[in-house]
């Protein structure tokens, strides 16, 4: 399984926490499946996150922001590293 280094994922875990309501993320739930990374947030713990957090966690990862869907209650942010860096919002 490909992972983030731990400083990538304190500091996205971080921005997550903000838009938190009890329970603060310590594990980060994600997956990176080929250019693809996906970032699950549930929707009973947390308020929806705002379009300039989400461009921060890109930053980060030093991908692109791509858009945002709900499964199984779930937020679900959808990250590439295409260069064709436009958000589909």
């Amino acid at each position: 399984m490909v992972k983030f280094n731990e400083d990538i994922e304190k500091q996205v875990k971080d921005i997550l926490k903000e838009h938190e309501y009890k329970n603060k993320t310590e594990i980060l739930d994600y997956e990176i499946i080929g250019d693809e990374v996906i970032f699950k947030v549930s929707i009973n713990n947390s308020e929806k996150i705002p379009i300039d957090d989400l461009q921060k966690i890109a930053n980060i990862i030093g991908g692109c922001f791509q858009y945002i869907t709900v499964v199984n209650e779930q937020y679900r942010f959808y990250y590439t590293y295409s260069d064709k860096c436009v958000c589909k919002m």
